[in-house]
């Protein structure tokens, strides 16, 4: 009679599919860029929609320049008090405007002078490319 000759079983033994550190690196840093992309876009547009809303405002206050002067044409500018503009400011306008600038710091309407900007105590405000770019001041 034969003998047969059980032999165990043996498994072959695959390696684990999975990912490598060096991928989860990969993977991870991508996403801190992408989240770091984000805020500081965020920032940006932030930091433009301050602009615009001052630039408004001074829009605001050099249209109430431009009404009172049509009904005061002999009136110098630099004599007028703030006062007297508010009644010519357009609608929805209480009071002379004020803004706040990217740094969190108080900024008063000049409006003595024509078109109109905004200061930090006796400094022009206006952090942007040019003074004529509507981005804090009246854009002209």
């Amino acid at each position: 009679m034969k003998t047969i000759r059980v032999t165990p079983y043996r498994q072959r033994h695959r390696a684990v599919a999975g990912f490598t550190l060096l991928e989860i690196s990969l993977v991870i840093s991508l996403i801190l860029g992408l989240g770091m992309l984000t805020g500081f876009s965020i920032n940006a547009v932030q930091d433009w929609k301050k602009a615009k809303g001052a630039a408004i405002s001074l829009q605001a206050v050099h249209a109430a320049q431009r009404s009172y002067l049509a009904d005061h044409p002999t009136t110098d500018i630099q004599g007028v008090p703030a006062a007297d503009l508010l009644p010519y400011l357009p609608e929805g306008w209480a009071s002379i405007p004020t803004a706040t600038g990217l740094k969190g710091e108080p900024l008063t309407v000049v409006h003595s002078v024509m078109p109109p900007y905004f200061a930090v105590g006796t400094t022009r405000y206006d952090p942007s490319t040019t003074q004529t770019d509507g981005l804090w001041d009246a854009g002209q």
